[in-house]
């Protein structure tokens, strides 16, 4: 294929724009295809007689219209035409089947919405909170976040808190108050699979980082020394890490990890995003990177796992010259997170509900990876008795997709590692298998039976085809 050079002759307005345009117009007319190559910025922009930033910047917008696909270290590839609906994305009516996938946890012990409700309806000068507040939240909910960021680790300043619609969303300000459109950001090899998308969201690309691994084979935290190499060739502006139940190998980051990627960020100037939903499910409190590191580490916490997917509520916790800056892209986005439900979530936890809730997740958490660890022995899980997830390996030779479709055709979700994997290639052999979605012990357990016996099929049969159907 000869190098596209798109033709911005007529075009009016920004340059930028005119170019993501072409783009979008060559790709919907067939001139470009699904992986055809774009030009390296530096060559299109000489081609052009534009700016370095300008091609830098259409790039971002067309990896923002999901036109395009960048790759740190390949380049950037047009992308599929065809954009899958999310696994992980809740349907009003869903079929029936036992839900091993997502990762809600144990929602059937949440507190009660209704005595919360009654709760807040007696609160003196409730009607403030159907007017607009702040774009930070109000200071007694911001104190709220002070008492969450105990759990990672973090003596939170109040000050420094911003309460977003939860931590999804929080990624995003976050992410948009540090970095600049083109800027590269390390990731794990294997992450949360949405922050893909909401990086090339707001035109940054995700440079991904293997991991280390244990003496027993296991995974464990981003390789300082490979972090290193990729901030020198890459030019990476940030880190996102997940330090103390990564999603989705489950492993918790030991001080001294931590503290070998803190001197990898403090030598190349690298800011650190750390993003740790499942921590309140843990027993060991660890120093946060907002702590090892106050200078340069945006923490985000969330309740959303822990007790109220409805009621969106996060926080962000951020370095001082940020703050103003966290603020407008909040309002920018959607003005402020909803002081209705940041009050409900500040009633559960003064009053200790939100507590009594996790003492009771994580008694249940602990009977289910019992059940996790036995059922499907002798294959290997990574996890623990206060991990809501396991990371479980297939034998030589099985695919995880197809492992996934045959027990799709049983009515039993898992996720493949496929969506995990940073870079597009074939999935490594392994399942995330989530332990708290399904209401019942039984439906559990008979679960991890079809998982078992479906990947013992495969163990046998390492060359049976996916399943069709």
């Amino acid at each position: 294929m000869t190098m596209w050079v798109p033709n911005i002759e007529a075009a009016e307005g920004p340059i930028y724009l005119a170019i993501a345009d072409a783009l979008e117009a060559d790709i919907g007319g067939g001139r470009l295809s699904q992986g055809d190559r774009l030009p390296p910025q530096r060559e299109l922009a000489y081609r052009l007689g534009v700016t370095l930033g300008t091609v830098t910047r259409a790039y971002g917008e067309a990896e923002r219209r999901r036109l395009v696909k960048g790759e740190t270290g390949r380049g950037t590839y047009v992308a599929s035409k065809t954009q899958k609906v999310s696994p992980l994305a809740p349907a009003e009516d869903e079929p029936e089947t036992c839900d091993l996938a997502r990762n809600f946890a144990y929602p059937h012990l949440n507190p009660s919405l209704a005595e919360g409700l009654v709760r807040m309806a007696g609160t003196p000068g409730i009607d403030r909170l159907n007017g607009f507040v702040p774009s930070e939240g109000l200071k007694a909910h911001r104190e709220t976040g002070v008492l969450v960021f105990k759990d990672y680790g973090l003596d939170a300043d109040p000050a420094r808190i911003a309460v977003t619609c939860g931590a999804q969303h929080g990624i995003q300000v976050t992410c948009q108050a540090l970095f600049r459109p083109g800027d590269a950001i390390a990731v794990d090899g294997f992450t949360y699979p949405s922050i893909f998308s909401s990086l090339a969201g707001i035109g940054l690309k995700a440079a991904p980082v293997p991991s280390l691994r244990g003496s027993d084979g296991g995974f464990a935290a981003m390789d300082p020394e490979a972090l290193a190499r990729a901030a020198r060739s890459h030019g990476l502006k940030g880190v996102f890490l997940m330090p103390n139940m990564h999603n989705p190998t489950t492993h918790t980051m030991s001080e001294e990890e931590r503290q070998d990627l803190v001197r990898v960020a403090r030598d190349h100037d690298l800011k650190i995003v750390e993003d740790d939903p499942y921590t309140p499910f843990l027993t060991e409190t660890l120093p946060a990177f907002g702590a090892l590191a106050p200078e340069r580490t945006a923490s985000i916490a969330s309740i959303s796992k822990v007790c109220s997917p409805g009621s969106r509520i996060g926080f962000v916790h951020v370095p001082g010259p940020f703050g103003d800056t966290i603020r407008n892209k909040i309002g920018e986005s959607t003005w402020m997170a909803s002081p209705i439900t940041a009050e409900l979530i500040a009633g559960w936890v003064r009053e200790g509900h939100l507590f009594k809730a996790l003492r009771m997740k994580r008694k249940a958490n602990r009977e289910r990876f019992k059940m996790a660890e036995s059922l499907l022995s002798p294959y290997r899980l990574q996890s623990g008795p206060n991990k809501v997830f396991g990371w479980l390996g297939l034998p030589e030779g099985a695919d995880p997709d197809a492992v996934q479709a045959a027990l799709a055709q049983q009515k039993v979700s898992v996720l493949s590692s496929r969506y995990f994997q940073a870079r597009d290639r074939a999935p490594a052999p392994y399942l995330r298998i989530t332990f708290g979605s399904e209401d019942s012990d039984e439906r559990f357990r008979e679960a991890l039976a079809r998982v078992k016996s479906t990947i013992d099929q495969f163990a046998k049969l390492p060359g049976l085809v996916r399943p069709v159907g």
